[in-house]
């Protein structure tokens, strides 16, 4: 089972990287679009743990979740988030 949830991990993180690239190719300004990224996914980070401490949810902020919120945006938090509830 568990070699099941790092396959599915991986392919998960496969699909939001080529999403996010395709999606930044398509816009006409690059950098501004990461830069837009890169704060949606710290943000939505911080936001998680924020009203996750409510509900009883809380993703680690180390330099792991950092880079993968930083580099994947808001979907790298959502894949964070499937990431501990299946390898869990």
């Amino acid at each position: 089972m568990k070699t099941f949830g790092i396959v599915l991990f991986y392919a998960f993180l496969f699909i939001c990287v080529t999403g996010i690239f395709v999606t930044v190719l398509k816009t006409k300004k690059v950098i501004p679009a990461v830069i837009l990224s890169v704060l949606q996914g710290v943000g939505s980070l911080f936001a998680v743990n924020f009203i996750g401490s409510f509900i009883g949810v809380h993703l680690s902020v180390n330099a792991f979740s950092l880079v993968t919120s930083s580099v994947l945006g808001a979907s790298g938090v959502i894949m964070l988030l499937i990431s501990q509830i299946v390898l869990r």
